[in-house]
């Protein structure tokens, strides 16, 4: 069973509320429910509106993601056409290969972070870069394969 709300459990939460504490920073310096704090605050008339900081915050973290997928794109798509340039002036085929693994393994980089940047609502910009590596990579698009 719960331990009854005492006049000291409500002065705490009228204080640390008045500092501007959360609903869960008091309920931990109270070692009391949130719960608890929550009905302590309605009784008090007291409100938390730290939901529109918090929202602000979580765009703001969304927004900053956001932008580094961009950069971990772009730089995973210039990174595997270094790759590919390598591969081409490699010594050995063994260079060759691995500077074209590498090339690869960029690739599938960029497309997993692009592919989380569209369920986020939020697209790379690297689709033209993605172009030319796909150009170097494949060849122009629309061009002789030799396929049939």
């Amino acid at each position: 069973m719960a331990e009854p709300i005492t006049n000291r459990d409500r002065e705490q939460v009228r204080r640390l509320h008045a500092e501007g504490k959360s609903r869960n920073a008091i309920a931990r310096a109270t070692g009391r429910s949130a719960a608890t704090v929550s009905k302590i605050a309605r009784e008090e008339g007291l409100t938390f509106s730290g939901g529109a900081r918090v929202a602000a915050a979580t765009e703001a973290r969304r927004a900053d993601a956001a932008a580094r997928r961009e950069l971990l794109a772009d730089e995973a798509l210039d990174g595997a056409l270094g790759q590919v340039a390598r591969a081409a002036g490699a010594e050995t085929a063994r260079d060759a290969r691995d500077h074209a693994t590498a090339a690869r393994a960029l690739t599938e980089v960029h497309a997993r972070v692009a592919e989380l940047s569209r369920d986020s609502g939020h697209s790379s910009t690297g689709g033209s870069m993605l172009d030319r590596l796909a150009d170097a990579l494949l060849g122009p698009a629309g061009g002789d394969s030799g396929e049939g």
